[in-house]
């Protein structure tokens, strides 16, 4: 199917003020210096378009290509991209770590609507709050650092969903939940793996592990568990272990 689409040209703050003022979702084709080169596939009233262009529809690609847009203290988003806002603090997790980037692709790929959630080493609570997110029913995170568990709630919070934050250890949980996900470190999966594979029953999500060393010693502790799927990035990984 054949679509139109609108090219513009604007200096780059009168680009950001009509973005930010009309809620605009636009392509950005090009920048220059001080100009910003982009394509909308509706008319923008009040401007007239550089060209217009039939071009195939193609929508999941067209997705890909628009980013978050920065505007003073503002962030304009795409409507299917999903926010999380986090207050900065002491705990572990700004989302910027490969591990939690890695944790947040599986969970995508394997947390469906519905299930319930264990977030171990919860820190800032992104992970758990993610889980929220992406539709589980019931989500609780734990941690050893009463700090981290006040920031899991007030983030929780800040997202408007619902997160059980917890001072735990994982052997203190006496329940078991649908999937776990677990962003430490190989040290301390060593001391604490054991009591974290009875948690879940059907999907485990694990990073933290730092080069091939890091992993090959954590296919040692699972046992006879097997890995599902592996998840790289800069040297850091994610394993996803199924059951059943």
């Amino acid at each position: 199917m054949k679509i139109k689409r609108f090219v513009y040209s604007l200096p780059e703050e009168e680009f950001y003020e009509l973005v930010y003022s009309q809620n605009l979702s636009v392509e950005v084709l090009e920048r220059k210096e001080i100009e910003v080169i982009f394509a909308s596939y509706k008319e923008i009233e009040g401007l007239t378009p550089e060209k217009v262009e039939e071009v195939k529809e193609d929508w999941e690609n067209w997705k890909e290509k628009f980013k978050p847009i920065e505007v003073e203290d503002f962030v304009i988003i795409p409507s299917w991209k999903k926010p999380v806002i986090v207050k900065p603090g002491l705990a572990f997790g700004t989302g910027l770590h490969p591990t939690t980037q890695l944790c947040i692709k599986a969970l995508k790929k394997y947390l469906k609507e519905g299930m319930t959630v264990l977030d171990v080493g919860t820190g800032s609570g992104i992970l758990a709050i993610v889980s929220a997110l992406l539709g589980a029913k019931r989500v609780v995170g734990i941690d050893i650092d009463e700090k981290a568990v006040n920031e899991c709630r007030e983030n929780a919070e800040l997202n408007k969903v619902k997160v059980e934050c917890f001072r735990a250890e994982p052997k203190d949980v006496n329940e078991s939940f649908d999937l776990v996900v677990a962003n430490l470190e190989i040290h301390i999966f060593e001391r604490v793996l054991k009591d974290i594979l009875p948690k879940f029953k059907k999907i485990g999500i694990f990073s933290g592990l730092y080069k091939e060393k890091d992993l090959k010693r954590f296919e040692e502790l699972l046992g006879g568990l097997k890995v599902k799927e592996v998840f790289e990035k800069e040297n850091w990984y994610a394993v996803v272990v199924e059951k059943g």
